[in-house]
């Protein structure tokens, strides 16, 4: 996003394949990698460090590294990841600390529930089991998004809503509503 609020790319995780993202079905096709490989970030016409990275989880290793060296200076995000989140990676190195990189935490425990629900029954759903340290990380860290992820799993209400074509909109005013209930 610009320093005037303009969507100037967008990204998602194409490690499966399908859509459209310029990386996919490859191991490095993150969303945040894809949404910095589609902007101009040369553009001589505009201060790309005015910008920002909007992602929905904290960036892991890779996507930390790409966000750092994209020149972007804003980095946002809905949800921690406790597991492999690496914003702490900032100020760490002589490299890392060199450019004023400001980051925006998560500032609605609530939603990062929901996300770390969403996104723990989507792995669980895709990959059928996960390390159980990764479990417990998050569920150290977010304990009502883990237990919401595993209800999310058990319920197939998730895969229900998005074979009933719910919008986002409905999908966290419905989670909110089960997280809360």
């Amino acid at each position: 996003m610009d320093e005037h609020g303009t969507i100037l790319s967008r990204g998602r995780n194409q490690i499966a394949g399908g859509g459209s993202g310029l990386v996919r079905g490859h191991e490095l096709a993150h969303a945040e990698l894809n949404a910095l490989l589609a902007v101009n970030l040369r553009d001589n016409e505009r201060d790309v460090h005015l910008w920002s990275l909007y992602t929905i989880m904290e960036p892991c290793p890779l996507c930390m590294g790409a966000f750092y060296m994209s020149g972007i200076r804003n980095l946002h995000y809905a949800a921690r990841d406790p597991y492999a989140g690496s914003v702490n990676l900032l100020g760490t190195t002589p490299y890392l600390e060199r450019k004023p990189i400001r980051v925006t935490h998560p500032d609605d425990p609530a939603l990062e529930e929901i996300v770390i629900g969403m996104n723990l029954e989507w792995m669980l759903s895709n990959h059928g089991s996960l390390p159980p340290t990764f479990i417990q990380i998050w569920r150290d860290a977010v304990p009502r998004g883990v237990a919401l992820g595993e209800r999310l799993l058990e319920s197939k209400l998730l895969s229900q809503m998005r074979d009933e074509g719910n919008t986002i909109d409905e999908v966290i005013e419905r989670l909110s509503e089960l997280n809360n209930g």
